[in-house]
């Protein structure tokens, strides 16, 4: 998608909210996508946010946004001084983060036996916000139970995407996620107050591909090829079901 979105950003404020978003879960969960929707609605609302692409696989978020950070290489040892220089650089200068930790378990379990990571973030005024975008497969769900019940990074604050761009053809978001809604590990971390949302299907998503347009330029009809009337209007309708998904459950106000 795009490289920015087209709006301008702010400075940041001393005294704004400081939050520190980590995306997690397999590959093909749409994280790369719900990640940057987060960094556009930030600065749509004139709220500046550092991007942080930690996913060595794809560096989506890097391809997208020129200012983002990544790891000098793929070596833990790397990774885990680059994630100590973005924190310090959150607290410094009071700036929130969106960072995409590709899979996530094995970062999150070796950066956690060096540092308590929420317990950091309590201290230096950072609210953290874990963020797992999974899809239908139950090897989603099981690597996003994996990381949760590993204890390493487990906020108040967890929000769980259920991506219905993931589903085949022929199968309903409702009849696609039943076992996930159904399992006992699921419904655990729901009882320990983790918030689930369904991030509907957006037709025209691979035609902003292409153009790369971002999410919000592409409702308000700026970028470099504006979209025709109905393919607008179905970003825009995308959107504003997110946003109410996310406001119906209490989670909007997580957000960056």
């Amino acid at each position: 998608m795009a490289r920015g979105d087209g709006h301008a950003t702010a400075a940041a404020d001393p005294e704004a909210r400081i939050v520190l978003a980590v995306g997690l879960g397999r590959g093909f969960g749409g994280k790369s996508t719900g990640l940057a929707e987060l960094v556009w609605r930030a600065r749509n609302a004139g709220r500046e946010v550092i991007v942080a692409d930690g996913d060595p696989r794809s560096r989506t978020l890097s391809g997208m946004f020129e200012e983002a950070t990544s790891p000098p290489t793929e070596e833990l040892p790397d990774v885990k001084d680059w994630l100590t220089g973005l924190l310090n650089r959150m607290v410094r200068e009071r700036r929130s983060a969106v960072l995409d930790l590709g899979g996530g378990d094995r970062v999150l379990q070796e950066y956690g036996r060096d540092l308590r990571l929420v317990e950091f973030c309590a201290r230096r005024g950072i609210e953290p916000l874990a963020l797992y975008f999974l899809g239908p497969e139950e090897e989603d769900l099981r690597h996003v139970l994996a990381i949760w019940e590993a204890g390493y990074f487990r906020p108040r604050r967890t929000l769980l995407v259920l991506n219905e761009g993931v589903i085949r053809e022929g199968r309903t978001a409702s009849g696609a996620f039943e076992r996930t809604h159904r399992h006992p590990g699921f419904e655990r971390m729901v009882a320990e107050g983790a918030v689930s949302v369904l991030m509907q299907r957006l037709a025209c998503m691979d035609l902003l591909r292409r153009r790369g347009l971002g999410l919000y330029a592409a409702a308000a009809g700026d970028g470099g090829e504006p979209l025709d009337p109905v393919e607008q209007f179905m970003v825009e309708d995308w959107l504003a079901d997110l946003e109410g998904k996310r406001a119906a459950a209490g989670a909007a106000a997580w957000l960056p």
